[in-house]
């Protein structure tokens, strides 16, 4: 080859066929086992804790009960064509679903429940769950057999400790951070052949699925691409790091590395853009960090979470998930003993492991890893990247355990001993004696009794060793796994699947009758509860919903209209039927002998559930009085729901003074018990007087109206209590979700009721001067409401992000107010011509329209879309360019007699050497060992 130029290894679909081919029928079968192994211990994991068909328990736990799974059912509906990608109205007043897919769905194996019935939602979750393990044990043993000397039970044990540490079955249930866990090792090969060879196809493709299948875990890659790079080559020696000797060869191959990742971003430059336009809407603002640098937690504490049974919290207080086997942790620390890896890569490491540490620790770091937002619960989100880390570590220096030595063995083992007993010492929460003590010493113990073996010359032994060390892994794995899961149970509940379907089957079947006898446009609510992100299960145009890319103005807009609305979630609880009729909502489904009085009986199931019509819903658009485009929702003067919906109705219509739909029911008596009151800050505050004795509030009201009574207590100062009507306890106030309107019932007029508020050891704040208590004048409400109505648009064609029909605006109508969410995305037509949109009540879509009659059409198509695609196209046509020259190139090359350069260890099959051998193939070893296979795959 001196006379000819030398080639990198080239993959062509030959190659590729190979390596297919060597996994069925040759040498590489044993990577089944890596994908099969993990899969069946994560399985019988479920299993014990009865998940179904072995019993009536599920998978569904914190947000994936909450969330994800509604989301899941929106995807099935998208890829059974009954939903848009782009928009949906299963969220709160309407909003993009399009960041949702990118945040939670984008993951190719999240089409999985496309193949399930719709009883069996929680089983697609459980076999996607499943495979993704699977699937992380698979891709670890594909780096392992493309990186290091073939040893297949070794690589099975590493590869079922990557799939099962303590980040993959914990995080498990955020099953779209799992996909990054698994790109990794082949992300991390990539880079290393980018490096050494120049090969892009395998960084590109594979950082692109990272960044698509969850954009939040693949920032997280792409921090590490740029530190995986600069370890990697300064790590190594210029003959592995480049063995083509090319010239200036940091410059190019840093030049290379940030070419692909444009075009990477390029590719991905449609998910990308909708994704931080969703974000936009709050979701960036959502947390307000401290980028002041402080300390996280104790050193010790974060060294206990490597230790077997050391489960803590998913809550905001929990440490970084770093447990991947005891056998890890008793291998990692030999690595730095191991006689033939070099200084500069030992130092090297250190430094990689000790950066890790410091980001978990150090807050500033900590932030910059989650994007400049504080995590709400789960915290150190990338903590799966150091697991990968410490097994590979531990994998180098099982391969040379011979070489290290028992002597060594034993002083890591008396180390990882030592360290657990200070910890228990130490009294940290999640130390317990038996599970994390005791059993931890016990492995240490039974390991250090077996790798003893592993050191011995004979190479027999050895391999009985190595079947009995995956034996004991495996059973380790399997408790420690079950151990986690328990502890996580205990911590934030699973929920049942009987919990799931059943309310799945009480309340689809009268949605559906719904849905039959009306083919039109039109919002749904219910007063009965699983979840707030319901209406995506049920197929409901709803108000309720809940979902980490929130919408900030609608969830402020739906709270100041009275309903339970907060932080990143809305629930229809506190709904009355102005907001009903304002809003669009025309059917309501009940318990069936709860009657809402100002609706008409629509349709029963079952005799379970009802469902009434409100005949005053609006259209989703319909024409207001111009004035109300300087309507201030958040004006001073409305303090309560009640004031707020009389002004806006009033406004709407163009009525010089505010009509009173909602009517105050004065207070005839005001009784405090135990209580110190004052006011402060325009509240009145009401102070325990004693300790230990019942403190309350206590208002008196002689009922004038036989119309519905409703009662609302403002507060900036909100602190949890008990309410009681007529001495019965109703609800709390002030909590988690009933800050709301609260329905009392209806009463005779003259009848005398009592409102209690009893206090919960804290001090009450009410807003002083309000009307506390108000009965809806149905004569009233019918009466403008009727008037309202007039100008609706009549919609002809629509689909959930498509409306196509006529509007006539009455004379004084110059505005048309609709009730969805406010978004630039939404392009109105009139007739034929675009016109500009503006933000009406502070969030929703609103446009100016002369009186008469006009065809109108509203299509989302949101700006970021058009960019994103034509950034895309341009991402992919650039790697198909360099793919298509770099063919034309080598081709030109091999005419001219240039030879592919093949390194030395690709096609040898190489094991470690015993004591004996190990003189006559010493000078062999330091020129081989250290380098990587190649791209293999």
């Amino acid at each position: 080859m001196n006379n000819t130029q030398l080639l990198a290894p080239y993959t062509s679909p030959t190659d590729v066929r190979s390596y297919l081919k060597s996994l069925f029928k040759g040498d590489r079968k044993y990577l089944w086992a890596c994908f099969l192994l993990p899969m069946i211990v994560m399985w019988v994991i479920y299993i014990c804790m009865e998940v179904f068909p072995f019993g009536e328990e599920s998978v569904l736990v914190l947000d994936l009960n909450g969330q994800y799974v509604y989301f899941f059912e929106e995807l099935k509906n998208i890829i059974y064509g009954d939903g848009s990608l782009l928009y949906t109205f299963s969220r709160a007043m309407g909003g993009e679903f399009f960041g949702i897919f990118a945040y939670y769905l984008s993951s190719p194996l999240s089409f999985i429940v496309a193949l399930f019935p719709d009883a069996y939602m929680t089983e697609a979750l459980l076999i996607m769950f499943l495979l993704k393990t699977g699937c992380c044990g698979l891709t670890f043993g594909i780096y392992i057999d493309a990186t290091r000397k073939k040893d297949p039970i070794a690589t099975v044990i590493f590869s079922a400790m990557y799939a099962l540490c303590g980040y993959a079955v914990v995080m498990q249930h955020n099953t779209m951070w799992i996909d990054n866990l698994i790109l990794l090792p082949v992300i991390m090969l990539s880079v290393e052949n980018m490096i050494k060879y120049g090969k892009y196809k395998m960084f590109v493709i594979s950082l692109a699925m990272a960044i698509f299948s969850n954009f939040y875990i693949g920032y997280m890659s792409c921090i590490f691409v740029a530190v995986y790079f600069f370890y990697y080559y300064f790590a190594n020696e210029e003959s592995v790091r480049n063995p083509m000797g090319e010239k200036k060869h940091f410059p190019k191959s840093f030049a290379r590395i940030a070419v692909f990742s444009v075009i990477v971003i390029l590719i991905c430059a449609a998910l990308l853009l909708c994704t931080y336009y969703s974000l936009n809407f709050g979701k960036t603002e959502f947390s307000n960090p401290n980028y002041g640098l402080t300390q996280r937690f104790d050193w010790m504490d974060m060294l206990s979470k490597f230790y077997f049974g050391s489960y803590d919290t998913v809550r905001p207080e929990g440490l970084p998930w770093l447990y991947c086997g005891m056998l890890a942790v008793i291998l990692a620390p030999l690595y730095f003993f191991a006689p033939h890896i070099k200084t500069r890569e030992k130092i090297a490491t250190g430094i990689l492991v000790v950066f890790f540490f410091l980001s978990f620790n150090a807050s500033t770091l900590d932030l910059v890893w989650h994007g400049m937002q504080k995590p709400n619960w789960l915290n150190y989100r990338y903590s799966y990247i150091l697991c990968f880390i410490i097994l590979l570590m531990a994998y180098k220096a099982y391969e040379r355990i011979s070489e290290i030595g028992y002597r060594k063995v034993i002083g890591s083992c008396a180390a990882v001993a030592g360290i657990i007993l200070v910890l228990q010492k130490l009294e940290l929460k999640n130390v317990d004696d038996l599970k994390t003590v005791w059993c931890s010493l016990i492995i240490v113990a039974i390991y250090l009794a077996v790798l003893r073996a592993a050191t011995m010359p004979d190479k027999e032994l050895r391999k009985t060793t190595a079947l009995i060390l995956a034996i004991l892994c495996t059973l380790e794995l399997f408790c420690a796994g079950l151990l986690n899961v328990i502890a996580l149970d205990k911590d934030v509940v699973y929920s049942s699947r009987t919990s799931y379907q059943s309310f799945r089957k009480r309340v689809s079947p009268i949605v559906d009758l719904i849905n039959e006898k009306d083919d039109s446009f039109f919002r749904m609510e219910k007063t009965v509860h699983r979840k707030t992100n319901d209406p995506y299960l049920l197929d409901m145009n709803g108000f309720s919903g809940s979902t980490s890319t929130l919408n900030r103005e609608t969830i402020t807009l739906i709270n100041k209209m009275g309903l339970s609305s907060k932080s990143h979630w809305t629930k229809y609880l506190g709904g009355t039927p102005v907001f009903d009729s304002l809003f669009g909502i025309k059917y309501l489904v009940c318990e069936i002998d709860d009657a809402q009085p100002m609706y008409e009986f629509y349709v029963s199931h079952n005799n379970d559930l009802a469902a009434y019509k409100n005949n005053y819903a609006m259209s989703i658009a319909y024409g207001v009085d111009g004035g109300f485009e300087s309507f201030d929702m958040g004006s001073e003067q409305y303090k309560s729901p009640f004031t707020r919906m009389n002004a806006m109705v009033s406004s709407m219509l163009g009525l010089e003074e505010t009509v009173d739909i909602f009517k105050s029911e004065p207070v005839a008596d005001v009784n405090t018990v135990n209580l110190i009151s004052s006011t402060v800050a325009g509240h009145y505050k009401y102070a325990p007087e004693k300790e230990g004795i019942t403190s309350s509030v206590t208002y008196t009201l002689n009922v004038t109206d036989s119309d519905t009574l409703y009662c609302y207590f403002p507060s900036d100062y909100i602190r949890e209590v008990d309410l009681y009507l007529n001495g019965n306890k109703v609800d709390s106030y002030y909590g988690n979700e009933t800050y709301r309107i609260m329905e009392l019932g209806s009463f005779n007029p003259g009848e005398t009721i009592t409102v209690t508020l009893e206090l919960q050891d804290d001090v009450l704040y009410i807003m002083e001067n309000e009307n506390y208590f108000c009965y809806l004048d149905s004569e009233t409400f019918t009466k403008y409401m009727s008037e309202l109505g007039d100008s609706q648009f009549n919609i002809e064609k629509y689909t959930e992000s498509y409306f196509e029909g006529t509007i006539d605006m009455s004379e004084g109508d110059s505005l048309v107010f609709t009730s969805i969410a406010y978004d630039e995305g939404w392009k109105v037509m009139l007739d034929g011509k675009e016109v500009e949109t503006v933000k009406l009540i502070d969030g929703t879509v609103g446009f100016k329209a002369e009186p008469g009659s006009h065809t109108l059409v509203m299509k989302y198509r949101p700006d970021c879309l058009y960019l994103g695609v034509a950034l895309q196209i341009v991402g992919i046509i650039l790697f198909a360019a360099v793919w298509v020259l770099e063919v034309i190139w080598r081709k030109k090359q091999l005419a001219a007699g240039a030879n592919i350069y093949v390194p030395s260890d690709v096609s040898c099959e190489p094991c470690v050497p015993d004591a004996a051998a190990f003189e006559e193939i010493q000078e062999e070893k330091e020129e081989t060992t250290e380098k990587d296979k190649g791209d293999n795959t």
